[in-house]
């Protein structure tokens, strides 16, 4: 298979500037770009390893989908009907891919925390009404460890420390 250039990107992944920036990679006679953010299967990745731009990104492309539970209350449908709206054209968003990103520092939680609290406020409910978003995305992190940790077969299983089985009793 040959690498496209132009479709690839190279990004440098620093938490400090204490280590220089390597050498530009190169495909063929090609430079290939270097980025400080890039999104990969919906979600953004920054260089130096934090969640704020993705937090940004998904608070904001919720934020616009209220429209459609304001449409619900206005329209004098039952609260049920607010919430599934809410689960699926909201909520979804807020949730993709959560096991790869759920430890996002409290301010960023707190973001997205609003936006089901706002949702929850439109459709006349009380903000405890439904889980905690952090709740879920906790469960959710929690059993894809599981899956994977109980599959010998599955990819992360190479990345993981072996298992120390010691049976000795002090």
């Amino acid at each position: 298979m040959a690498i496209n250039a132009k479709k690839t990107k190279d990004m440098w992944i620093s938490i400090t500037g204490a280590i220089p920036e390597p050498p530009r990679l190169r495909i063929g006679n090609e430079l290939i770009e270097r980025v400080n953010a890039f999104k990969l299967l919906g979600v953004s990745f920054q260089n130096n390893l934090k969640w704020n731009a993705h937090v940004e990104e998904i608070t904001r492309k919720a934020n616009k989908r209220l429209y459609h539970l304001r449409e619900c209350r206005k329209s004098q449908l039952p609260a049920e009907v607010g919430i599934i709206t809410y689960q699926s054209k909201i909520r979804s968003i807020l949730e993709y891919a959560s096991p790869v990103w759920a430890g996002v520092p409290n301010y960023l939680r707190d973001e997205i925390e609003r936006v089901q609290s706002r949702s929850l406020r439109i459709l006349g409910l009380e903000k405890d009404y439904l889980p905690p978003l952090n709740e879920r995305r906790e469960e959710a992190t929690s059993r894809e460890v599981d899956r994977f940790m109980n599959d010998p077969n599955h990819p992360c299983r190479s990345v993981l420390p072996k298992l120390i089985n010691n049976r000795k009793s002090l």
